[in-house]
Parts: C-alpha cells; sequence; structure tokens
C-alpha cells in the first residue's frame, strides 16, 4: 500500500484516507491538519471546506489544488489539540510547486473543537513566510 502524503509511515487508507473518504473525525488538531494536507494533494476541495471553521469559497479551494503540486509535509511543533482539548496549535512547512516556482508554505495552524469535531481556524492563523 503506498505510504499517506502526510509523511506518516502508515498507508493512505490507515492514516488520512479513513478522515477524508470514511467521514471519521480526526481525533486530535495534528490529524486534522495532516488529513487537510492529504485533500489538497488527493484534489478533495470538499473535505477542506468540511473541515475550516469559516470555508472559503469552493472555486478558490479548487483554485488553489489546480495550480498547486505538493511535495512534502514537514510538522515543526504542535501545542495542544489533543483528544481533551478545545484548542491547538500545528506548526509545519509544506514544500510545493506551482507554475516553474517551488516555495514552502510555512504556517502556525489554529484549531478549534466545535460540538466535539477539530476544525481549522484561518483567522487564528498565521503564516510564517
Amino acid at each position: 500500500m503506498p505510504e499517506c502524503p502526510c509523511g506518516s509511515d502508515s498507508s493512505y487508507e490507515e492514516c488520512c484516507g479513513r478522515y477524508i473518504e470514511k467521514g471519521i473525525n480526526p481525533p486530535t488538531a495534528e490529524a486534522l491538519m495532516r488529513s487537510r494536507y492529504c485533500a489538497y494533494v488527493k484534489g478533495v476541495p470538499e473535505y477542506i471546506a468540511e473541515t475550516a471553521l469559516e470555508p472559503p469559497p469552493i472555486g478558490e479551494i479548487v483554485k488553489a489544488i489546480e495550480e498547486t503540486e505538493f511535495l512534502s509535509l514537514q510538522v515543526v511543533e504542535t501545542k495542544r489539540g489533543g483528544a481533551l482539548d478545545r484548542k491547538g496549535v500545528v506548526e509545519f512547512k509544506a514544500r510545493y510547486i506551482t507554475g516553474r516556482t517551488e516555495g514552502v508554505l510555512h504556517e502556525r495552524s489554529s484549531f478549534v473543537k466545535k460540538k466535539g469535531v477539530w476544525l481549522y481556524d484561518e483567522k487564528g492563523s498565521l503564516f510564517m513566510s
């Protein structure tokens, strides 16, 4: 089985695929962040929208997916965001190519848990580079 694009040692089906394709809620902020990254890699804009506190228009997500090829993910640090927390922060670096330009998205992402479900909070997130 192919490895999960999020960089874990597990297969996609055992890792992020169960959240994206089977509708299981990720138990931690980091698991949600990793699965959102995989949704960009796999081209699943609906999952990205569904897992955001305030989702952008689906057309913006589709455009980002079409214009960007993500190459790798590195989780730098995770603060809180565990199964019993209500808030969490995950700092990550995602290598990508857009057109002929290669870059790194470095973000400190904020997550909140609403009614037992982790959601990405763009307003609370900080783009580092």
